[in-house]
């Protein structure tokens, strides 16, 4: 069953959140880790993204484009894209942060002169180099925080030590499906290269952790969700489906001391009911079938420490209740319009309307501010409701006109609280 023919119900509470002064706080304490240690941060991605999030702290007008030079691309259109793209590596950088504050691993410092070098957006980025060592690190942030000895100067990406077991973690990031075979067996051949079978005295397991954000979205861009249930479960499903095709790689053959695969997703995500922006740092773990006891403790152990990320961040605002709107207030100077030929059919029950979803087909303006409404919009409507409609409004074509705005609206701003995104 896909996404699409599923009902997924109206949430009555919001989503919890981090306000965006403790993602400046973040990023300014990320900008002077950076400096401490001789790391140059003018100029780069990290001061402009704490510049655009001090504009929005400030609700200013934002010229992202002034901040952003040299960003041209159709991703970027709307100031609800760029405010995405950029919590997506402000997110990122958050995460290493918490990392780092409990655990400063050995050969960091090259690791984070690479990442401050990158491109501004994961999306735009031709150059792989910043975005594979920023996934590193991001993978390191788990075993600093699990309280691990992280070790980030060897050929092993990560190298993280427990006081049972010393667990080799090659990390890939797979930019489409026909690599993903390709990186899983080079992971696998450079684990057999380079791990030993012990390390300081404890048993050696080695694990391969993918991005597959691109193999799952070739368009690295946005997602969204009609709720944050919608929106998880898009994402898991192509997580599963990128697992089946990892689990017919021969990658586990012959090497018992390969724990498993750690595939991970991370993706903004625009989501409709409640109306919120958010990072999917979503995973899946393939593990390895032919694990003897030993192998199986520690594959326990490696997943205790992949499980931080569960972990809430204790500043987050906390959900809060929704109101459902059953009405809407219409102020004097309120006008509306919808197209007479779809009007005219829809009360003679002729669907054949000749329209695509993107036309805009219907609008109101309330207190000044126009409200434009597509097809699909209209599309979306109960077909019960539309028999309802045409019924009770048969023979009142101006009554029918406003009561569609009006379902239209309601299922848009559903809520008499919180932010409203406006059109999806």
């Amino acid at each position: 069953m896909t996404n699409e023919s599923r009902t997924y119900t109206l949430p009555t509470q919001s989503i919890p959140s981090l306000s965006l002064s403790h993602h400046v706080a973040d990023l300014v304490e990320v900008q002077a880790f950076l400096q401490s240690r001789g790391i140059e941060t003018r100029n780069t991605r990290i001061e402009r993204y704490i510049k655009y999030l001090e504009h929005a702290v400030r609700g200013d007008q934002i010229d992202e484009a002034q901040i952003f030079k040299n960003t041209s691309d159709p991703r970027f259109q709307s100031g609800f894209d760029w405010r995405l793209y950029l919590l997506r590596e402000a997110h990122e950088l958050m995460w290493i942060l918490k990392g780092l504050k409990v655990h400063i691993p050995e050969g960091v410092d090259e690791k984070l002169q690479k990442i401050v070098s990158g491109c501004d957006f994961a999306a735009l980025d031709t150059h792989t180099e910043s975005r594979n060592t920023q996934f590193e690190l991001r993978i390191a942030s788990y075993f600093c925080q699990a309280g691990c000895e992280v070790d980030l100067s060897t050929k092993t990406d990560v190298i993280a030590t427990t006081e049972e077991f010393a667990f080799y973690v090659e990390c890939k990031r797979i930019a489409g499906p026909r690599g993903l075979r390709e990186n899983l067996l080079k992971a696998k051949s450079q684990l057999i290269e380079r791990m030993p079978v012990r390390h300081g005295g404890k048993m050696a397991y080695g694990f391969i952790a993918a991005d597959v954000t691109k193999a799952a979205f070739s368009h690295n861009g946005l997602t969204w969700g009609l709720t944050n249930e919608h929106s998880r479960e898009i994402i898991q499903e192509k997580l599963v489906g990128i697992a089946d095709a990892a689990e017919r790689t021969p990658v586990f053959v012959d090497y018992p001391e390969l724990l498993g695969c750690w595939l991970q997703i991370h993706i903004p995500s625009l989501i409709r009911h409640p109306p919120a922006m958010v990072t999917r740092f979503s995973s899946l773990a393939i593990d390895n079938p032919n694990l003897e006891r030993e192998a199986q403790k520690a594959a326990e152990i490696f997943d205790l420490m992949a499980s931080v990320g569960n972990r809430p961040d204790p500043r987050e605002l906390p959900a809060t209740k929704m109101v459902r709107r059953t009405s809407v207030s219409l102020p004097a100077g309120t006008r509306f319009q919808l197209d007479d030929r779809l009007l005219r059919k829809f009360l003679a029950g002729d669907d054949s309307y000749g329209k695509i979803s993107e036309d805009i087909i219907a609008g109101i303006i309330i207190d000044g501010v126009e409200h434009e409404f597509s097809f699909l919009e209209f599309e979306m409507l109960p077909k019960a409701l539309h028999t309802q409609l045409r019924e009770e409004f048969a023979a009142n074509s101006e009554s029918a006109r406003l009561a569609l705005i009006l379902e239209m609206y309601i299922r848009r701003y559903p809520y008499e609280n919180g932010p409203d995104l406006g059109p999806v």
